[in-house]
């Protein structure tokens, strides 16, 4: 994987969220990723944490949100999957 990254410059860790965009995001995520509209990281936890339906909704609403609107929004879903993905591996339960 790093090889991978290397030769296209990009580190392994962005790799690792395109691919996961890729894998959980709705086919309107994985066009924002591409596009810019927001930082692939953020499109990794959206891809991650949401259904295809509210990844759909979070988008729609983007263009009318605040960027501290946004950012909070975000922090939010990325406590909340930190928190169920936690959650899960202390229950032993499996995803």
């Amino acid at each position: 994987m790093q090889q991978l990254a290397d030769s296209v410059g990009v580190s392994r860790r962005l790799l690792f969220q395109a691919a996961a965009v890729h894998r959980y995001g709705c086919a309107e995520l994985v066009k924002a990723a591409h596009d810019g509209l927001l930082a692939m990281k953020h499109c990794a936890t959206l891809a991650k944490a949401l259904p295809h339906d509210e990844q759909r909704e979070f988008l729609a609403e983007l263009p009318t949100m605040t960027p501290r609107q946004r950012h909070d929004l975000l922090a939010i879903i990325k406590g909340d999957l930190l928190y169920r993905t936690r959650r899960r591996g202390s229950n032993g339960e499996r995803a």
